[in-house]
């Protein structure tokens, strides 16, 4: 999309939406799934659909291997899926590191938003990707679509 082409009322709207307050949730966890009451995807959906970044902090030194690699796996879906990061400290000590490198992170995030071809609201997910050209090394992390829902617009 070119900013060129879009009218003036448009654009003004596009300003406005780049003020929107930001929604995160810092999730420090063992990564033990005690009784969970909703799957990895209904939280990674309701996620999405509400424009939640999760920031997994994952404390997996207690977990046995096997269910550590799980832990880290469902962590790594949630962050990737909503925009976040995961973390995995090695011991809880660490969290004073963590801390301020997602709040470091969110202050420094840009909102990208786009018309998409297709406008149809069907409530179905979107997938997005964004590339950049530019010198040197650029790190872009987004969520990994949207759903097509009434009173949505796509940023990511």
């Amino acid at each position: 999309m070119n900013v060129s082409n879009v009218s003036a009322q448009e654009e003004k709207r596009m300003r406005g939406r780049n003020q929107k307050e930001k929604k995160a949730l810092i999730v420090v966890t063992d990564g033990a799934d005690n009784s969970s009451l909703a799957s990895l995807d209904a939280v990674v959906r309701a996620a999405q659909q509400n424009e939640v970044l999760i920031y997994p902090v994952g404390l997996l030194g207690d977990e046995s291997p096997r269910e550590a690699e799980r832990a880290r796996r469902a962590m790594d879906v949630l962050a990737q899926a909503t925009g976040g990061q995961a973390y995995y400290p090695a011991d809880v000590s660490e969290i004073d590191r963590v801390a301020p490198e997602i709040a470091r992170e969110m202050r420094n995030q840009y909102i990208v938003t786009y018309i998409p071809a297709n406008q149809d609201l069907d409530g179905s997910f979107r997938q997005i990707r964004v590339l950049v050209d530019a010198p040197g090394v650029v790190h872009i992390r987004t969520r990994s679509g949207y759903y097509a829902t009434p009173g949505h617009r796509p940023d990511s």
